[in-house]
């Protein structure tokens, strides 16, 4: 069966992507040479992959009459246990808010790439792929909505997280022994070079801190620019 990379029509190829990471994420992501995904039941957001309450109950309503042969608790465990998510935020600047939540103002690290530098190394995984838009929803006000894939439902998250601005890449891994699924995933990037586009460094980070990025950068042959964030000057 062909491999599929979907991407929503609203996503623009040249739309630029960042991701907020740790030190340990950086080196993991060097030294590997590939980029991580989390299955999605193991995010803290209790609302990830949640139905909605119009959908559980249609779900219900067809497995009691016969129509299907799973009910909706089964189709929301599938869905974040089948699937492997990797968190983007589209933007092309810094958010302070992001640095502080996610990464750390004086030892976090921005990796940025674009979505057709993005899609080009998803074709190589040969593997389902596909590329959502986050919509920030209520759940309880979400009306005549119809799921088909069990991906579906993590295309959404909670109004509250609407500061993220996520675009999220998922990894469908739906096989016969799906709940086997390990906690974590790594596709491997052939060309990092190629997926990362530049390296910003925390805006409150130390001169030896940027140094270290630096020096860590050139050991693992990246070449791609590496900068300070624009927050860590002041205009004059």
């Amino acid at each position: 069966m062909p491999t599929k990379v979907l991407v929503d029509k609203d996503i623009q190829q040249k739309l630029i992507l960042r991701r907020y990471i740790d030190l340990p994420k950086l080196l993991d992501m060097l030294h590997t040479k590939s980029l991580y995904f989390r299955r999605a039941d193991s995010f803290s957001d209790r609302l990830e992959g949640a139905l909605f309450p119009s959908v559980r109950a249609s779900l219900d309503k067809s497995y009691t009459v016969g129509d299907i042969g799973t009910n909706a608790d089964y189709f929301y465990r599938r869905s974040r246990i089948g699937n492997y998510v990797s968190c983007w935020t589209r933007s092309r600047n810094d958010s302070m808010a992001h640095w502080q939540l996610y990464a750390g103002i004086r030892s976090g690290i921005v990796i940025t790439t674009t979505v057709d530098h993005l899609l080009r190394t998803a074709l190589t995984w040969k593997r389902d792929v596909l590329v959502h838009r986050v919509q920030y929803v209520d759940h309880l006000k979400v009306k005549n909505y119809v799921i088909g894939r069990y991906s579906d439902p993590l295309q959404f998250k909670h109004e509250a997280y609407k500061h993220e601005n996520e675009v999220r890449v998922i990894i469908p891994q739906q096989s016969d022994v799906w709940e086997s699924n390990p906690i974590e995933l790594r596709l491997n990037v052939p060309d990092l070079n190629a997926l990362i586009q530049s390296v910003v460094i925390a805006p409150e980070a130390s001169q030896e801190f940027y140094e270290a990025i630096k020096d860590l950068c050139s050991r693992y042959g990246l070449k791609t620019p590496i900068r300070r964030s624009k927050l860590a000057y002041v205009p004059v």
